[in-house]
């Protein structure tokens, strides 16, 4: 069983989706209120871990969404948006890294199934020391653990090696890491870890640097991470 998070204005207007998702035996969780927590609080909560799928509710705006994307980083190919039976509108499909669906069975049968058998499929490889979005191997499970990593030093790691080896600025780093907004204490704990991180990898012997500062943008982990 699956849990499903309905992010709404108005939880009558889902009652449909809530039952027909129910129906396809999920657990569902539909709530106005944390929708509202989101907007005006801009963090993210901890009970939204709990979630599996989060779709966001017809009565929920593009702009709405596109203003959360950020908060959801963690979530990729697991948002949806609700939409009408023939709605799949350009304007719609602006909407980065959310997946339409509607209220009829096919539509949510596959598509959310389709969700989970890549989430299985990405946990696998993660577990075995491979990222799917690369095809490629991670040099990491067992040298990074002799590493004796801090957990601040850890998480700032994932996040840098997640993010496919695009640059991250510091200021999301630092939201991600705390998730308390962007202070110049943040910013300069988290020169420190990068710091000290680069350190403790110089025992794996690359070839490049380990974390790149990439000036006026952010921080990039180096590709010798990635092995065809």
């Amino acid at each position: 069983m699956g849990h499903v998070l309905i992010l709404t204005r108005n939880i009558l207007s889902d009652g449909e989706l809530q039952e027909r998702l129910q129906y396809l035996n999920y657990e569902v969780f539909c709530s106005s209120s944390l929708f509202e927590y989101l907007i005006q609080n801009q963090t993210y909560p901890e009970l939204m871990n709990h979630f599996q799928i989060i779709i966001f509710s017809e009565t929920v705006s593009n702009a709405e969404i596109n203003f959360l994307l950020p908060r959801f980083e963690n979530k990729k190919n697991l948002l949806f948006r609700k939409v009408g039976e023939v709605s799949d509108s350009e304007e719609l499909l602006t909407v980065k890294e959310v997946t339409t669906i509607n209220l009829t069975m096919d539509s949510l049968r596959e598509k959310l199934m389709n969700s989970k058998f890549l989430r299985s499929e990405q946990a696998g490889f993660r577990k075995a020391g491979i990222d799917s979005s690369f095809g490629q191997k991670i040099k990491i499970p067992e040298q990074m653990d002799q590493l004796n990593l801090s957990k601040l030093e850890e998480k700032v790691f994932n996040e840098l090696y997640y993010s496919n080896g695009e640059v991250i600025t510091r200021e999301a780093l630092c939201d991600k890491i705390w998730g308390t907004g962007v202070t110049n204490s943040h910013l300069s704990h988290l020169s420190s870890i990068v710091k000290k991180l680069r350190k403790k990898i110089e025992k794996m012997n690359l070839t490049e640097e380990a974390i790149k500062t990439v000036w006026g943008e952010g921080y990039q982990l180096s590709p010798d991470f990635y092995t065809e």
